[in-house]
């Protein structure tokens, strides 16, 4: 292997730099849904928005931007650091704090919307973990409130998908990527993906390298919690195309628009 190239086991959360061009490719349909979906289905304007597991807050500068009052919560120090830069480059105050979005969400205000769009939700691999972060998440949201969730469910049957790849530049900077289930205990529910990574710029080629647990959730199985949980409605779901979805047992990459009960 050349000088100028290596590979290390890392997770994607340590280079933020990497990760935050990676998903930020197609960011203008995906926030052009959020703003969709404040409009359409919340019973309250929405003025304050909360992102759990935030990351680089790639849509937090963006909405503060827009007049939006925001803020966000991650277990990553790097993402945290790259988002809250961001934020005092554009002229806005540090949006984003360090937390346990299972534990305590750190908001001293209720909020009008929050959002979870890439399956973060997943890396709570506890039954109790992820009922804790959805009445966390009730609790915090104005009655009419919106909690727009998005997750790959496991489908009855063979899944169509159990792997994905995007590929994107910016710059000088070509970054590709690839991400599969390589294992799934049903019983458990525990699925374990690979994520690996190439970033290249004309003098160096970075592999980055990772495995972590998801839990998977059918649509059963999903229900089944949000009815343990309460106060949380489903008033209309999506695909990841952004379009309006019927659920049934074949289902897989699902939006989730959650409402908050009591208005």
């Amino acid at each position: 292997m050349s000088h100028n190239e290596h590979s290390l086991q890392a997770s994607p959360y340590d280079h933020p730099s990497y990760y935050d061009v990676l998903f930020n490719s197609s960011w203008k349909k995906e926030y052009g849904f959020l703003l969709h979906a404040f409009e359409t289905h919340a019973s309250i304007p929405v003025r304050r928005v909360f992102e759990p597991a935030c990351g680089t807050g790639r849509f937090l500068w963006r909405l503060a931007k827009d007049g939006f009052q925001v803020r966000g919560l991650d277990l990553s120090q790097k993402s945290i650091a790259f988002c809250n830069r961001r934020m005092k480059r554009h002229g806005f105050p540090g949006a984003a704090f360090y937390g346990d979005i299972a534990v305590d969400l750190h908001l001293d205000s209720p909020v009008d919307a929050a959002f979870n769009l890439v399956s973060s939700f997943c890396h709570l691999t506890k039954e109790t973990q992820a009922f804790n972060h959805l009445r966390l998440i009730a609790d915090a949201l104005r009655p009419g409130g919106l909690y727009l969730l998005g997750f790959h469910l496991k489908p009855k049957g063979i899944a169509e998908c159990d792997s994905e790849s995007w590929s994107c530049r910016r710059g000088s900077l070509s970054l590709s990527s690839h991400l599969k289930s390589v294992d799934w205990d049903e019983k458990k529910r525990i699925e374990m993906i690979e994520f690996r990574l190439t970033a290249q710029t004309p003098g160096k080629t970075v592999h980055l390298f990772d495995r972590f647990p998801f839990r998977t959730y059918t649509l059963p199985q999903f229900r089944q919690l949000l009815k343990k949980v309460g106060r949380l409605e489903v008033v209309q779901t999506y695909d990841f195309a952004f379009e309006p979805t019927v659920l049934d047992a074949s289902s897989e990459d699902v939006i989730f628009v959650l409402k908050a009960k009591g208005c």
